[in-house]
């Protein structure tokens, strides 16, 4: 199983089956070899939100743009960073109230992975309201980035890369209340980000290729034994 959810509901499905957690394992070493804002403002109280994804519904795209609408207007210095391909025939802005907001949302649009490192090292916060995604590997990169990682409880990932209260908020998907009032908490707060941002590193160091492979040369030989004997 890729991933504690995943496992849960093998384990649902198949309760006769022995189920093992396998997540995916990427190369994140590129996002922890920098720290999350780190960039130099002169603005007070500012915090910049990432988010790193296609924009589409799936994404939560449309979500995350009521919640950030209503924070900015409390938070003038907050910003939204959007990273990511736009679907063609999605308007998500078009249902969205007018005003000034919309000129602390910069869409970046795709960017190469390689040099996606650098746009993580100018957030201060990670977000993924996701409707639906079996594992979601942004998290991963935005926590071995120092992150502070907001995510819906339908990303796959966050049940092994997001401590909830303590690294990031976990949010129930499609819900653009519980996402703004999580953003909220964060906006203004620089030494909780900093602390959850530690947290949050810490989960993303866990989570290896090495280790992986480690694991999953156990798990080859304990399948192997069971079978010759």
């Amino acid at each position: 199983a890729i991933g504690k959810w995943a496992q849960s509901d093998y384990r649902l499905r198949f309760p006769e089956v022995a189920g093992e957690n396998l997540p995916y394992a990427p190369d994140v070493s590129s996002f922890a070899s920098i720290q999350g804002g780190t960039e130099p403002t002169t603005k007070e109280n500012a915090c910049t939100f990432l988010f790193c994804g296609q924009m589409i519904a799936r994404k939560g795209t449309d979500v995350l743009l009521e919640s950030f609408a209503r924070v900015a207007s409390n938070h003038p210095n907050a910003k939204l960073l959007m990273v990511g391909r736009e679907e063609e025939g999605q308007d998500f802005w078009a249902e969205l109230p007018a005003g000034d907001w919309r000129k602390q949302v910069e869409r970046v649009g795709f960017v190469a992975p390689q040099d996606l490192p650098a746009f993580f090292g100018q957030a201060d916060v990670f977000v993924l309201p996701s409707r639906h995604d079996g594992w979601g590997v942004v998290v991963h990169q935005a926590a071995a980035a120092g992150l502070p990682v907001i995510a819906s409880d339908a990303v796959g990932s966050v049940r092994d890369l997001v401590a909830d209260g303590i690294s990031g908020w976990v949010v129930p998907a499609g819900e653009a209340e519980p996402l703004a009032g999580a953003m909220e908490s964060l906006a203004t707060d620089a030494a909780k980000r900093q602390e959850m941002g530690g947290e949050s590193r810490l989960l993303g160091l866990t989570i290896t290729p090495e280790k992986e492979a480690q694991k999953w040369v156990a798990f080859v030989d304990r399948v192997a034994m069971a079978k010759v004997a």
